[in-house]
C-alpha cells in the first residue's frame, strides 16, 4: 500500500474547523449547532487522510443517484488529481461521469468510473467500472430497479466482474434535511480472477443509505452493504461509503470520501480488509 500525505486537505479543514465560515446558518443559536456538528465531521477526516490508499471493489451507487423528480436530463463529472513527492513521485488521478434521464416514473442512469494511482512507475491503482441502471416507481415508497456493471481493478487481481440484478428499494424517511432508503436485491455475479479459477455466484445484495443535510453548504451521505452468496454464506461482503461535500459555490464541490471493504474470499495475496479516502473538487453542470 501507499502512504498520502494529502498537504492541501489538512490546511482546509484546519481553516474550517478554527472559523467554520461555510456552515454558518442565519441564525446565532443554529449556527453553534450546525457548525459544532461540522467541526466534528470534519475532524474525523482530517484523522482519516494520512493513511494508506487501497481501493474497494464494492461499487457504491447511491452517492451517485440524482433525487431530485423533473423529467429531462442531469449530469455530473468529477475529477480528482494528487501530486506527491517523497522518496517516490506519486501521482494520483480519477475521473467519474454521471448522466441521468427521467421520465415520468421511469429513470436512467449511466456511470463510468475510472482511477488511476503510480508511484514510481508502479500502479498501485488501475481501476474502473461501467455502470447501468433502470429504475420504476412502482408506489410512493417502492422502487422497483435493474442494473448490469462490468468492472477491473488488475491490481486486487481482479481482471473482470460482471454483474447484473434487480430488486425492490424501500423510501423508510424522506424530509428535506434527512433522507433513508433499505434496498434487498437478487445480484448474479461473473469473475475472472487473475490466475484463478473463474467464479460464478448468486448473492443477495442489500443497503442502507442516508443523506444527511447539516447546513445549505453541507451535506454527508453514508452506505452500508451486505453481499452474502446465496449458496454459502459464509462467503460474504461489507462495505461501507462515507463522503462530505462543501459546497464552495453554485457549481463547484470539495468533496471527500472514505471507502472500506470486508471480504472474506479475497484472492490469494489479497488482505480481507482494504480502504481508500479520497479528496478532491467536483464541477456540477
Amino acid at each position: 500500500m501507499i502512504q498520502q500525505k494529502c498537504f492541501g486537505l489538512p490546511v482546509f479543514l484546519h481553516f474550517m474547523l478554527l472559523t467554520g465560515r461555510f456552515l454558518r446558518s442565519k441564525t446565532p443559536h443554529s449556527e453553534l449547532v450546525v457548525t459544532k456538528k461540522a467541526r466534528v465531521i470534519l475532524l474525523g477526516f482530517w484523522i482519516l487522510c494520512s493513511p494508506h490508499v487501497s481501493q474497494a471493489q464494492v461499487v457504491n451507487i447511491e452517492n451517485k443517484r440524482f433525487l431530485n423528480d423533473t423529467n429531462g436530463w442531469v449530469g455530473r463529472t468529477d475529477f480528482n488529481f494528487g501530486l506527491t513527492k517523497n522518496t517516490r513521485q506519486i501521482v494520483t488521478l480519477n475521473n467519474t461521469i454521471r448522466v441521468q434521464y427521467q421520465k415520468n416514473k421511469s429513470r436512467f442512469l449511466v456511470l463510468n468510473d475510472v482511477g488511476f494511482i503510480q508511484a514510481g512507475g508502479d500502479n498501485f491503482v488501475n481501476s474502473g467500472f461501467q455502470h447501468l441502471r433502470y429504475s420504476y416507481k412502482l408506489k410512493d415508497r417502492i422502487t422497483l430497479e435493474s442494473f448490469v456493471q462490468l468492472q477491473y481493478n488488475p491490481v486486487l487481481r481482479l481482471k473482470w466482474r460482471f454483474l447484473s440484478g434487480a430488486g425492490p428499494r424501500f423510501k423508510i424517511i424522506k424530509k428535506p434535511a434527512f433522507k433513508l432508503y433499505a434496498a434487498v436485491l437478487y445480484m448474479y455475479e461473473y469473475e475472472e480472477i487473475i490466475m484463478s479459477p473463474i467464479n460464478r455466484d448468486h448473492r443477495f445484495s442489500s443497503y442502507l443509505t442516508f443523506t444527511w443535510n447539516l447546513s445549505k453548504q453541507l451535506e454527508w451521505t453514508s452506505t452500508t452493504f451486505y453481499q452474502p452468496n446465496i449458496e454459502n454464506f459464509g462467503d460474504y461482503r461489507i462495505a461501507h461509503d462515507g463522503s462530505l461535500e462543501i459546497s464552495l459555490s453554485k457549481h463547484i464541490t470539495f468533496l471527500l470520501s472514505t471507502n472500506v471493504l470486508f471480504d472474506t474470499k479475497q484472492p490469494d495475496g489479497i488482505p480481507e480488509l482494504t480502504y481508500a479516502v479520497r479528496n478532491g473538487i467536483s464541477f456540477r453542470f
